[in-house]
């Protein structure tokens, strides 16, 4: 048995197979055999899961799917609002696979193992003054799962965090293992740089960083119509900015953040909405407004009031970007080309208006998140082709009870598609293939290099299957 680790997996039988892969199978008794997103929006009971430590046992699991013709599904922490990790088969999940395997402060790059989480990672670059280029709103996800899915932050000038993976190295559904960028394997490279986790398992991640930095950043509130009519020099006012539109007041929270050398000082932002009281006050009130509807614009203008005030704050990079996320939600979030950002924002807030109007129209929570990005030429990259601004809305679960949300969601998603949306590939969807290829003009391309490395789609889950691979090119 010693000799099995250097053998080829397709050489071990079957009964070794399930030998080596006990140790790192987690019980069918644990709770970790069973999959609920952060969100607490989607749940399944994959067939086993395993927790593997190393680049090797991962190639075992593949090979024990090959030959029991299961999907195999490699999941991180499973922050994304979707069911893309969902699967009825096999579950990797990437937690152990976490290690910085290279940092190199001169040429500015980091190779690092796929299951490390942003925040963890954070802290490894800081300890060699090194930091990664933009950031989204949290940093709890893995650097897989954000590369994967096209995950972005803000800054007009900045491209989704995939654009900074310099190469990859992926198991392929046949047990191989390749390195690919954009000179090696050119196409399975940008197919996988935004690929749902479907090209293959990502292993490990080759991804630019630049020198530590803080940022500076001010807050302050505007009219909602002062927003639009100067979106633009708005927009390009400073490298990363983004907006929390608090429809019930007709006020937008802006935040406009640049590098500085300054010493760090309070974050910006209200005192109370930052402390433990702001944070269960609000729960509190949402819980009350699951009951009564006619509370939750009352809680919006309550909210706005709180971080009505023009503040400045000084900090590390990442916690500038961060933000807290407060309770479990349905979310979701699309993109739509820049120049659509004001005709598509009017028209959602007339939208919102004439639901405010109605006795029986929705009362949404708060606020709507606007952010912008710089255009890529990654296939399935919402961005790819044409500067984005992308607009997310929400829905909060407090104290994990569930809340109406698909009017909202549906009234929101008509309005998006109007203006050429693409749904976020993180958060939940109803788009097929048909809608899809319309939307990606190099769909077809994707597919075919699906096609060559995975044609009975081993390294998948059902609803990536049934919703965006069903269909074949004609």
């Amino acid at each position: 048995m010693s000799s099995l680790p250097t053998a080829r997996p397709s050489d071990i039988s079957l009964q070794n197979l399930y030998n080596l892969l006990r140790p790192i199978t987690v019980s069918s008794s644990s709770a970790r055999s069973r999959f609920t997103n952060w969100g607490q929006t989607f749940h399944c009971t994959p067939l086993a899961v395993f927790e593997p430590e190393n680049e090797f046992q991962c190639e075992l699991i593949v090979e024990l799917a090959r030959r029991e013709g299961k999907v195999v599904r490699a999941v991180g922490v499973g922050h994304s609002p979707s069911d893309l990790a969902c699967t009825n088969g096999f579950m990797l999940r990437t937690a152990k696979l976490n290690r910085i395997l290279e940092i190199n402060p001169e040429k500015r790059y980091i190779i690092s193992q796929g299951g490390i989480t942003l925040n963890d990672l954070h802290v490894q670059l800081a300890k060699n003054n090194l930091a990664m280029i933009n950031v989204g709103s949290i940093s709890d996800q893995t650097l897989a799962g954000i590369v994967t899915t096209a995950t972005h932050g803000s800054g007009i000038n900045y491209g989704v965090m995939s654009t900074h993976v310099m190469a990859l190295t992926l198991l392929l559904a046949n047990g191989t293992r390749i390195t690919c960028s954009r000179n090696d394997h050119s196409d399975l490279f940008i197919a996988s740089i935004c690929g749902l986790g479907s090209t293959g398992i990502i292993l490990n991640i080759q991804l630019e960083v630049e020198p530590a930095f803080r940022l500076k950043e001010l807050q302050e509130s505007r009219p909602f119509d002062d927003v639009m009519q100067r979106l633009d020099s708005l927009v390009h006012s400073a490298e990363h900015v983004r907006f929390w539109w608090f429809p019930t007041t007709d006020v937008v929270r802006c935040s406009y953040s640049n590098r500085t050398t300054e010493y760090p000082k309070n974050p910006a932002g209200s005192w109370l909405w930052h402390t433990a009281l702001g944070h269960h006050v609000i729960q509190f009130l949402l819980f009350i407004g699951r009951y009564v509807l006619s509370l939750n614009p009352w809680i919006a203008n309550f909210a706005c009031w709180l971080v009505s005030a023009k503040t400045v704050g000084v900090d590390d990079g990442y916690r500038i970007f961060n933000v807290d996320c407060r309770y479990p939600q349905h979310t979701t979030e699309w993109a739509i080309p820049m120049e659509n950002t004001e005709a598509c924002l009017r028209e959602f807030r007339e939208w919102l208006k004439q639901e405010h109007n109605d006795p029986n129209g929705i009362r949404p929570h708060f606020p709507v998140e606007i952010r912008f990005s710089s255009s890529d030429d990654i296939w399935l990259s919402p961005s790819s082709g044409h500067q984005t601004c992308w607009i997310g809305i929400v829905q909060y679960k407090p104290y994990g009870f569930n809340v109406p949300y698909r009017k909202l969601f549906d009234g929101y998603e008509k309005i998006v598609a109007r203006h050429g949306g693409r749904p976020h590939w993180a958060k939940a969807h109803r788009l097929r293939p048909e809608t899809l290829r319309k939307l990606y003009p190099k769909f077809d391309d994707f597919i075919r290099v699906i096609d060559s490395v995975d044609s009975v789609r081993h390294i998948m889950g059902r609803p990536i299957d049934s919703r965006v691979f069903k269909l074949r090119p004609t």
